[in-house]
């Protein structure tokens, strides 16, 4: 089962391919507050002041929106419930909705914050050569406004506060997370114990 958290205009542009055997799930992950889909062009966003103002602050407030009534999560764990494994899911980036993703994934599981985080900030660790790549290409951009190698970083890799401030946010909102857990896909108590015992060695 394959999840693409993409927008539909993604998905138009860049099409997954279809494999035998494989069922392609459309379900975009990252919606505007009106709960319209907003479409992660970076070259686009990269080329305009708007784009840019996007990558900054409202990054941060889609982190902010993701974990809380997004369907495609929801069917995520549909399919992690019904067994329908093994899953893959994906985005553009790969990091920011299927980031929420994982550590959605990792929360249902029992595993602490300092796990996800980890989990969460390893993003930059595989992903060294290309932000070395970028940083070099615009070093002089860097050397006048060393800020902007922070900007950099949230755009081609994570900046590891991001992972403290979802599961901040969801205490913040439900109180815990199984609290969460319960009221946004429905794992209760003993759905989360059935979840473990099928996931967990």
């Amino acid at each position: 089962t394959v999840f693409d958290f993409r927008s539909e205009k993604e998905r138009t542009l860049a099409p997954d391919p279809d494999f035998p055997g494989v069922v392609n799930i459309p379900a975009s992950a990252m919606l505007a507050e009106d709960g319209s889909e907003v479409d992660f062009d970076l070259e686009k966003l990269l080329r305009s002041e708007d784009g840019i103002r996007m990558l900054t602050e409202g990054v941060h407030e889609s982190y902010a929106r993701m974990p809380f009534g997004t369907p495609a999560y929801r069917a995520l764990f549909g399919a992690i419930r019904a067994g329908q494994t093994p899953i893959l899911f994906h985005c553009t980036a790969g990091k920011d909705r299927t980031g929420v993703a994982a550590m959605l994934i990792l929360l249902a599981l029992g595993a602490s914050d300092k796990t996800i985080a980890e989990d969460f900030e390893k993003t930059n660790i595989w992903r060294r050569p290309e932000l070395e790549a970028v940083w070099a290409e615009h070093a002089e951009e860097i050397a006048a406004d060393p800020a902007r190698k922070d900007f950099y970083l949230g755009v081609f890799g994570v900046h590891p506060e991001s992972a403290p401030f979802v599961l901040g946010i969801i205490r913040e909102r439900y109180g815990s997370a199984d609290a969460y857990l319960e009221a946004e896909y429905g794992l209760t108590p003993a759905r989360l114990m059935r979840l473990r015992r099928m996931y967990l060695e």
